[in-house]
């Protein structure tokens, strides 16, 4: 006696319509990014000027970071991070006609963090930490321990630093017709932020990836680092989702005319390794 058993069924209708509804979904956060890059367009000068107000010099020593294997001899170079989606603070190969990218460089306080931060993306699972986590995962990884000093860094764990950039945002305003539509998607209501701890909470999302690789639009926290780019700020200090340690985003691209730095604390097992970015060579590694 031959047994069958139907494991999935549906029909070719069913394929269109979800293809299609899918199109439409991305068409809308495509729209629902626009409408408010315009709003941010047109404040650009205050929104940049709130963050130039909240930035204070930031230095660091015995801080770690973790690169792939494969970047192992150009350990302080921030190319990796433009991969599609990019980081939690710049945008990656998203869709480059769009959206330009941005490179950022990520650093950790501790060595623990600093793993999970680059191959433990899970929380806490049963009696594991996000360290051990990180651990049993065979990926071959490098890590270097650094120091630096940054001229213009904006801290986003103190609520104070975000409250004129939140009052500057906070009466933004959706359109009639992407809210209808919104709606017809399933997507309503549609919250804008208004506090600092609706961005703050925006900003730390576990899953803020699902925006540029569900919808191929940027998360709020890489919106945030391409205002802070603009702004010229050089770093976005934050915590880690992680293990709540502190994180930091280096944007050595802001390293023009400033005596801003970042370099290895070891000797380099080559003449060949980069151990310094600076004012005078830092396009050499974004």
């Amino acid at each position: 006696m031959i047994r069958r058993w139907q494991l999935e069924s549906g029909r070719v209708s069913d394929i269109i319509k979800s293809k299609k509804l899918y199109e439409d979904l991305v068409e809308f956060h495509w729209r629902y990014y626009s409408e408010l890059a315009f709003q941010r367009r047109r404040i650009r000068e205050e929104l940049n000027s709130s963050l130039r107000n909240a930035a204070a010099a930031f230095q660091f020593s015995g801080w770690q970071r973790v690169v792939k294997y494969k970047y192992s001899l150009d350990p302080l170079s921030a190319k990796a991070s433009l991969f599609d989606p990019g980081g939690r603070f710049n945008v990656g190969a998203i869709d480059p006609t769009r959206y330009p990218m941005f490179p950022a460089l990520y650093l950790a306080a501790d060595k623990g963090t600093a793993l999970a931060e680059v191959i433990g993306r899970d929380k806490d699972v049963g009696s594991l930490t996000p360290e051990q986590l990180a651990l049993t995962k065979p990926d071959s990884i490098s890590a270097v321990s650094v120091t630096g000093k940054l001229e213009a860094v904006v801290d986003i764990r103190m609520s104070g630093n975000l409250s004129k950039f939140v009052s500057l945002i906070k009466d933004f305003k959706l359109s009639k017709p992407l809210i209808s539509e919104a709606r017809r998607l399933g997507w309503s209501p549609l919250t804008l932020i208004t506090t600092v701890t609706e961005l703050k909470t925006v900003l730390m999302l576990d899953n803020w990836r699902n925006w540029p690789t569900l919808y191929d639009v940027p998360a709020g926290g890489q919106v945030f680092g391409g205002v802070a780019v603009d702004a010229g700020i050089e770093g976005i200090l934050y915590e880690s989702v992680l293990t709540g340690r502190e994180c930091l985003a280096v944007f050595p691209q802001n390293f023009l005319n400033s005596s801003s730095y970042v370099e290895l604390d070891d000797p380099a097992p080559s003449d060949d390794v980069r151990t310094r970015i600076d004012s005078g060579n830092f396009a050499e590694f974004i």
